[in-house]
């Protein structure tokens, strides 16, 4: 069977959220290392990329947190006005495999409203495959999330090439037998030519 080419949304195809301009925006009332773990690392977070709560119910947690008098709607105009552009290199990847007949896929930690602020920029794209952890119920690094892949694929795992910018996102997925690369949208060329022989895949 060919390769298949799975690559993550943030850092990777798209370039990273402005984390400290978004809490200026939000008028944040707390000092911003509380806001990141908040952000990245709370709970109630994280059931969001999972699909379990509603992303109303970790924003309306974050503006209290924050002390913020903005709304919910306020905050979602906010965020969605943040830049959403994707970097040019890994398009041209992407559109490389796709000329020399390999499928590509999206693989990523994504929200309900992460997917709904990309989701004009990704529909651009011909992806054969989209994996998205709030469809899933479960984030990467879990294995459950990388087998859900494997046998949504139908394949040897060992014919999944994967770019992520997380080190731990990449470690747990070589465990498992995929090749992993660790990326960002700036080095991903640098390490494609490198590592990736390519040939045309027979029509």
């Amino acid at each position: 069977m060919d390769r298949i080419f799975l690559f993550d949304l943030g850092n990777v195809l798209a370039k990273s959220l402005d984390d400290y301009y978004l809490y200026n925006k939000l008028n944040c009332k707390i000092p911003y290392n509380e806001f990141l773990q908040y952000w990245w690392s709370d709970d109630l977070v994280l059931k969001a990329h999972m699909g379990l709560v509603t992303d109303e119910e970790h924003i309306d947690k974050l503006l209290k947190l924050c002390k913020s008098d903005l709304s919910i709607n306020q905050f979602y105009e906010i965020y969605n006005s943040l830049d959403s552009s994707l970097y040019d290199e890994t398009i041209e990847i992407i559109n490389e495999l796709k000329n020399k007949g390999y499928k590509v896929g999206l693989l990523s930690n994504l929200r309900l409203m992460d997917y709904k602020r990309y989701e004009q920029q990704i529909g651009k794209i011909n992806f054969d495959y989209i994996f998205l952890s709030y469809k899933m119920k479960c984030i990467k690094p879990s294995n459950d999330i990388y087998l859900q892949v494997i046998n949504t694929l139908k394949c040897d795992p060992d014919n999944i090439i994967f770019f992520d910018d997380n080190e731990k996102n990449v470690n747990i997925a070589n465990q498992l037998g995929i090749n992993a690369y660790q990326v960002t949208g700036e080095n991903i060329k640098e390490v494609f030519y490198k590592k990736i022989n390519i040939p045309y895949t027979s029509p």
